[in-house]
């Protein structure tokens, strides 16, 4: 793995970005900018900037980055608006914060950090156009094309930011990975995702502050990745020097389920006696998400997955607390 080297996350005190700034400050200098508008400074973080090795800025990208920070080794770039709420409510505003951090972060690497890599986080929402004109075959591989409708949504700003991203890093210049997470889940992931906001039901209503438990998009299926798993991929696939300037998918195509039997999963480990609905499908959601992991795979150390039961207990356990 990555060691002895300086690196940049930004985003850092948001859910991929935290777990990869713990594992790399094991021994590594590490240094994390957030503006902590979705990232938190929650107890986890802190006992985390305790470390002699971390070193933490509030730093705005959407603004000329002025840092003194040379000779990275790499930088991996998370910082943006997430979450189907916040996209929706502020869908110019995430489009133009996405794009615009990113071209600020690559006219700072080209000024102080050549020589760095550059490791992109784009999004597996990138596939939704593709997936909808059904001209393509699952599991879904980084050789399908990605396609804008003249038509769009306010959902769509999200994808589109992160379309612009790639291209922007491709026309950089620069050393580069852009990475696609599928459906990454874990303990610390905030509340805008699926699995802990049906935690979040299942308790509420095991509390008896809600009647029932309503699971939307509930025939829609989604193969799910712990973070865990994740982090492995993404570290291994920066580590290798011979992959460059290259798109990889992360994710674990073979946890493939049905929301709502993910949300019968769930209802096992926290309220048995809930009684569970299927609401309306969410606007702008893809009917399937499963990515092709076979070039990953190929290019990474073999490690056993955690199953989704398994990762399943593990974030609850944590969300209880």
């Amino acid at each position: 793995m990555i060691k002895n080297k300086k690196i940049l996350i930004t985003g850092g005190a948001g859910f991929i970005g935290f777990n990869l700034a713990k594992k790399l400050s094991n021994s590594n200098k590490v240094y994390i900018w957030d503006n902590l508008s979705r990232g938190k400074k929650d107890v986890e973080f802190r006992n985390l900037l305790t470390k002699k090795n971390i070193f933490f800025s509030n730093i705005n990208l959407n603004k000329i980055i002025i840092s003194k920070i040379k000779n990275l080794d790499f930088i991996f770039h998370l910082a943006g608006t997430v979450g189907v709420q916040n996209v929706e409510k502020k869908s110019f505003y995430t489009f133009t914060n996405n794009i615009n951090a990113t071209i600020n972060l690559i006219n700072f690497v080209k000024k102080n950090n050549k020589k760095a890599k550059l490791i992109i986080f784009s999004t597996s929402e990138v596939y939704s156009n593709t997936i909808k004109r059904k001209n393509f075959r699952f599991p879904i591989s980084e050789k399908n094309p990605v396609i804008i409708n003249n038509k769009i949504i306010d959902r769509d700003s999200y994808f589109l930011s992160k379309i612009f991203n790639e291209k922007l890093v491709q026309l950089s210049g620069l050393e580069y990975l852009i990475l696609r997470p599928h459906n990454i889940y874990g303990p610390r992931m905030g509340y805008s995702h699926v699995i802990p906001e049906l935690i979040k039901k299942f308790k509420n209503e095991k509390e008896r502050k809600i009647k029932f438990t309503e699971v939307f998009s509930p025939k829609h299926k989604r193969a799910f990745c712990y973070i865990d798993d994740a982090i492995h991929q993404i570290l291994s696939l920066a580590n290798k020097t011979s992959l460059k300037n290259d798109v990889f998918n992360i994710g674990n195509m073979r946890e493939e389920v049905e929301i709502f039997k993910l949300a019968n999963k769930l209802k096992s480990l926290i309220f048995k006696n809930s009684k569970i609905k299927k609401g309306t499908i969410t606007l702008g959601s893809p009917e399937r998400r499963v990515p092709d992991m076979k070039k990953t795979l190929k290019s990474i150390p073999y490690k056993k997955f955690i199953n989704l039961n398994e990762g399943l207990m593990r974030t609850y356990e944590w969300y209880s607390q």
